[in-house]
């Protein structure tokens, strides 16, 4: 399995950085919007600043006119009209050095009050008076002009002010709703994204409202996300062809532990055989002897011949007694001319007497085939084949059926009842040693008969018929006899 590697900056074009240009324009013009209002604001005060000197200043200008005409009207009054002009004189000369007039003309009046003071002395104090009192008038005017002014001045200061106060308001809200909608909710999505992750979602992060300035942020982290799915769907790759190669490992360490198993009890099976072969083989004898000398002097020919039939099976079984006791060395039976048809009637004829009342034999009509076959293993397996079919039917009853069939050099040899059938274990799994379903089985005929067959090059089937019953089918090579004649004629 390939190793993913993380890829580096070195790996890219260089890191990239990210961008605050966002960031920057909104301070920018943040700080150029709290610059431009401090401005505006600064200008209305200052300007309502000066206003207010400019009404202190005439204040002033005007208390000077109106203590110069109450000190020139007591000196009028006390000292004589000469002593009034002096002292009204007097003081219009300090007033005008440093007064602060709003009306343009008002100092060209002043000045020509004093030109009257100073050509008739007293003469004309009277006139002067009533030219101040009306200069006086006039300055009253032009103060409350500039006293509405400024009243005005200071309003547009305090609206000014409060738009300033709402402007910066409504911009730190817009700032505030951005930086949420932009920016704060992008970043808590990727904060649940990293939340799943811990649970191992990959849940990617949807960037398309956020701000610029977080994209390529979560842009990188789902990348970053692709490769780790891409890491974890290798990492459980990994496990899982490693937990099928656990699992095959076990299952083959316990098929071995199996096959030691069968071949432990196998072996048992081979000493116990080979005991009771050897202890059996001279009983075996004297009943052969037995039956030699009974047909010899039996006189009905009927017993003669089943007596015949009974020794030739005991010389059988003798034989193959003799195999456990031969051990490795044993060789395999050589196969010799059999007339299948002829071997099945002598077979059946003695398999008759042996089997229930209730169950039948039947020899089905086929051809008269000749093959080379190990005669022995062969009558061998068909005993087996059709004890295992009569203990199916112990108890019930029944019909067992042996048919045979030439296909070109193979022999099909069939075998079947109507009793229940096969367990679908047996179908399913197959023939297995001491793998039986009977209460008395030992689970080792079809598995002999199945050795038997495998030992020719031929095949075995098992089935169930319907509605009831089972039937084996055995594919035996069945070449001709004289074929091989003629080939070992030649050799010779």
């Amino acid at each position: 399995m390939a190793i993913l590697r993380l890829p580096t900056p070195k790996d890219r074009d260089g890191p990239r950085r990210i961008p605050f240009a966002p960031f920057r324009t909104i301070g920018f013009l943040l700080v150029q919007f709290v610059v431009l209002a401090l401005l505006l604001l600064g200008v209305l005060l200052v300007h309502t600043t000066q206003d207010l000197a400019t009404l202190d200043a005439h204040t002033q200008y005007m208390s000077d006119l109106a203590l110069a005409s109450r000190d020139a009207l007591q000196r009028w009054r006390s000292e004589g009209a000469t002593a009034g002009a002096a002292a009204l004189r007097q003081a219009l000369e300090g007033i005008a050095n440093d007064a602060y007039a709003l009306d343009t003309r008002s100092n060209e009046r002043l000045a020509h009050i004093q030109s009257l003071l100073d050509q008739s002395g007293g003469t004309h104090l009277r006139e002067a008076l009533t030219l101040l009192a009306s200069l006086n008038l006039q300055e009253q005017a032009r103060g409350r002009e500039l006293l509405a002014a400024a009243g005005r001045d200071a309003r547009y200061t305090l609206i000014g002010t409060a738009v300033a106060l709402a402007a910066f308001v409504v911009f730190l809200v817009v700032t505030l709703v951005f930086f949420r909608l932009r920016i704060l909710r992008p970043l808590e999505r990727l904060q649940r994204a990293m939340m799943a992750l811990e649970i191992g979602a990959f849940t990617r992060v949807v960037d398309g409202a956020a701000d610029p300035g977080i994209s390529p942020l979560l842009s990188y982290y789902n990348q970053m996300l692709g490769r780790l799915e891409l890491l974890e769907k290798n990492r459980r790759q990994y496990l899982q062809d490693l937990q099928r190669e656990v699992n095959n490992a076990a299952h083959t360490l316990i098929a071995q532990h199996a096959a030691m198993a069968r071949s432990e009890r196998l072996a048992a099976v081979g000493e116990t055989a080979a005991a009771l072969a050897h202890e059996l083989r001279n009983p075996l004898a004297g009943l052969q002897v037995g039956c030699a000398n009974l047909k010899r002097e039996m006189t009905d020919p009927a017993l003669a011949a089943r007596l015949g039939l009974m020794e030739e099976e005991l010389r059988r079984m003798s034989r193959l007694l003799d195999r456990p006791l031969r051990g490795a060395r044993q060789s395999h039976e050589l196969g010799q001319p059999v007339v299948m048809r002829e071997t099945l009637e002598g077979l059946l004829k003695l398999l008759r007497y042996q089997v229930p009342d209730g169950v039948t034999l039947h020899l089905l009509p086929g051809p008269e085939s000749i093959c080379m076959l190990p005669l022995d293993q062969l009558r061998q397996a068909v005993l087996n084949l059709v004890l295992n079919a009569v203990q199916a039917l112990a108890g019930q009853g029944g019909a067992i059926e042996v048919e045979i069939h030439q296909e070109a050099e193979q022999l099909r040899l069939i075998v079947a009842d109507d009793g229940p059938g096969f367990p679908g274990t047996l179908l399913r799994e197959g023939i297995r040693p001491f793998a039986s379903n009977k209460e008395q089985g030992t689970g080792l005929g079809l598995a002999m008969v199945r050795r038997f067959v495998r030992n020719l090059g031929g095949e075995i089937q098992l089935r169930n018929l319907t509605p009831h019953g089972a039937q084996v089918s055995l594919l035996l090579p069945c070449p001709n006899p004289r074929a091989e004649g003629e080939e070992a004629a030649h050799g010779g």
